[in-house]
């Protein structure tokens, strides 16, 4: 479809359909059953997900969909004894899985076109064995309405037998996409008519203004009571209000407002559970007559009429405001720019040169108003792009469910501070590594039996936890198992084999041996198994956590388990850093990795046999990098004396670096080193990135991590 709207949309609402499909069936797989409520609101994402796919267009996702919501329909309504939920949950996790590569695709601009014959049979053949017979399960019985008495409500019948209605309906001010929610309304009235028309007549061309101008009416000849297609149209969201009349009569009513939402409501509302045959299977377009006008394909084969007793009951509420709009994540990330270009050009201001030395104490005073506003604004777009990590974690109960399955190991998964947030850009890469993680906590972690996990004086089930809490402006993940833990010398004798150990291995703490495995292509497992065994796995991880800024490290008591931790900054954008110099140079040292800066006495620098300076500071000893050595640097100051000296740490690893003078505080811009020159002489060690200071000036920011590592 070239309509990007609408395109958007769609994507926007299967993502978090299948998210919360996905979590539906994990949860109702650990309780070991499916409950009322569960199966409809299964029901529910189906339909919607079936309904937007066949508007769009996407055969293979609405057909899928289409028969999924078929097999709730039927348990819904029968309420079968005997029901395999691990059979329903493999079902429909695989189906979650085919309507995730297919969206990939389309946002990918590439067509749906996903094979989902194996689908199909293994539902078709669960249906056969749900209803104890050898084919098909045979369609439920329909229900024939009762017929309407003639009242004010209930319209006369046409010459053709049906009744003739007309609604016009006003969407809420500033809902947005007037033209698609009209579209959307019509699609599912049209599964209870023979024709339906609309003005204006093609819903699904640029005709947003009109409607907001004049509304949209929809006039339909069925032969549904009236009562049933106002409650059909009430459950609509983002009604201000609308009109429904029939030919003996006029009725007006109000839309119910939807209930206050805990998150951004989705652009649409999924339509009323109809009351549908089990089979048929399959998507069947209504007849041309029943299409609203301009021959878009419709949400839905026809479902059998229902009656009002069929309906859940829809009682009229005041209006109540939305509290939430969905924004385009691009958007915000422009609006970020923007916020960091504004702090470089305050800076320019606040810090002008031509200004050293005047006495301004109106400027003075405008100066700390700009700095405390752009400060607040600052703060409120960084809240904006924070997401609570909940989404990303509760993914893992699906890779702890499916790998156990592999491996035949029992396991559970602890979910502990979901509420943590993160910008959303770091999020996105968070995703990978904790797969990875995980994975390789069950597959190396866990014992491979209950027998020996009892043995160990163990529960039978495996438990692994994540979890997530904020130390100061970063994040820390940790994922801990209860397994075996690491086996230091199994790592020592590998990394011995491919040549990592350089030193003797006194030489070398525990921490140091664990790291061994971040190594790409390290393994301990001598043979190649469908999760593990070609040394991919940790590597990325460590990858992917250092492309976001992040470090990750090891921790193991041998028969009790292992934790991976993850620290990672709350955002990439803006680093509240010291400004220090090194001849005519400037450099910028995040705040958070000093932990002081002093002035060494002479007597307390030492020299080690290799000829490396060390200091003695505070009972510990610390070795030192002169700054204007490393980055060969021309300065007057080389005495230590005549410096400063910095105590700079990295999770627990400090070292001390010598400048010539500390600066002052500055909020830097972080930017990556400009490809034209990395191309030319690669990575330079020590530097993370680099900013504009106020004077327009370009300063490096050092990479403290290098240098205490």
């Amino acid at each position: 479809m070239a309509n990007d709207p609408m395109l958007d949309m769609f994507i926007y609402e299967n993502v978090q359909l299948t998210e919360r499909l996905e979590e539906i069936l994990i949860e109702c797989e650990n309780l070991g059953g499916f409950t009322e409520e569960h199966v409809n609101e299964i029901f529910r994402i189906m339909h919607t997900i079936k309904g937007s796919s066949a508007m769009m267009e996407y055969e293979p996702i609405a057909t899928l969909g289409h028969h999924i919501e078929d097999m709730f329909f039927y348990i819904r309504e029968h309420h079968p004894t005997t029901l395999n939920s691990d059979e329903i949950a493999d079902i429909c996790l695989n189906a979650v899985d085919f309507f995730k590569q297919e969206v990939a695709k389309i946002q990918a601009g590439g067509p749906s076109d996903g094979d989902t014959t194996a689908h199909l049979t293994r539902i078709e053949a669960f249906m056969a064995t749900l209803t104890n017979k050898g084919g098909t399960p045979a369609p439920a019985a329909e229900a024939s309405p009762p017929p309407a008495p003639e009242t004010a409500e209930s319209p006369a019948a046409s010459s053709n037998g049906l009744n003739c209605y007309h609604c016009t309906i006003i969407f809420d001010d500033g809902c947005k996409m007037e033209n698609i929610r009209a579209y959307q309304i019509a699609n599912t009235l049209a599964d209870y008519a023979e024709t339906i028309e609309t003005v204006p007549a093609d819903l699904l061309d640029d005709c947003a203004d009109e409607i907001v101008a004049n509304g949209v009416t929809i006039t339909m000849y069925s032969d549904t009571p009236i009562d049933v297609i106002r409650s059909i149209i009430s459950e609509a969201l983002f009604i201000k209000h609308f009109e429904l009349s029939g030919d003996a009569g006029k009725v007006s009513a109000p839309a119910p407002a939807p209930a206050v939402l805990a998150e951004p409501p989705v652009v649409s509302e999924p339509p009323p559970i109809p009351k549908m045959e089990v089979p048929p299977m399959q998507v069947s377009p209504i007849p041309a007559a029943a299409m609203p006008a301009g021959g878009a394909e419709p949400v839905s084969a026809p479902a059998p009429k229902r009656t009002a007793a069929d309906e859940i009951p829809v009682s009229p509420v005041s209006e109540i405001k939305q509290n939430f709009i969905s924004v385009n994540v691009e958007k915000l990330d422009k609006l970020m720019d923007l916020m960091g270009e504004i702090v470089i050009s305050v800076s320019m201001v606040v810090n002008n040169t031509d200004l050293t030395g005047l006495q301004l104490d109106n400027f003075e005073k405008a100066s700390a108003q700009l700095l405390k506003n752009t400060g607040e604004l600052q703060g409120i777009i960084m809240s904006v792009r924070m997401l609570p990590i909940s989404s990303t974690f509760h993914k893992m109960s699906r890779i702890v469910r499916d790998t156990s399955k592999k491996l035949g190991k029992e396991a559970e998964l602890i979910i502990l501070g979901e509420e943590t947030e993160v910008d959303k850009n770091i999020i996105d890469n968070l995703s990978d590594p904790l797969m990875h993680i995980i994975r390789n906590s069950m597959d190396h972690g866990l014992e491979d039996n209950r027998e020996e996990r009892i043995n160990s004086g163990k529960n039978p089930v495996g438990r692994i936890v994540l979890e997530a809490r904020n130390s100061g402006s970063d994040v820390i993940i940790s994922c801990t198992d209860d397994g075996r833990g690491l086996n230091r010398d199994k790592i020592v004798d590998k990394a011995k084999a491919v040549g990592l150990m350089t030193r003797p291995d006194n030489e070398y703490t525990d921490k140091d041996i664990y790291q061994f495995i971040m190594n790409a292509g390290f393994s301990t497992n001598d043979t190649v198994t469908e999760l593990s065994g070609r040394g991919v796995g940790m590597d990325v991880v460590k990858k992917n956590i250092e492309k976001v800024g992040g470090t990750v490290d090891l921790d193991s008591t041998p028969g009790q388990g292992m934790t991976v931790n993850i620290r990672i900054p709350l955002t990439l954008a803006i680093l509240a850093s010291i400004e220090i110099s090194v001849g005519k140079n400037n450099y910028l040292i995040p705040t958070l990795n000093i932990r002081e800066a002093f002035k060494p006495n002479m007597d307390d620098i030492v020299i080690d046999p290799d000829g490396k300076e060390m200091i003695m500071y505070r009972g510990e000893c610390f070795s030192i990098v002169r700054l204007h050595q490393l980055f060969n640097v021309e300065t007057d100051v080389t005495n230590f004396q005549d410096g400063i000296m910095i105590m700079i740490e990295d999770d627990d690893y400090m070292t001390c670096v010598f400048a010539d003078l500390m600066v002052g505080e500055q909020q830097a811009v972080v930017k990556p080193i400009p490809s034209f020159i990395t191309e030319r002489i690669g990575d330079i060690y020590g530097i993370a990135g680099c900013t504009l200071l106020g004077d327009g000036s370009i300063s490096l920011i050092i990479d403290v991590k290098s240098l205490t590592h």
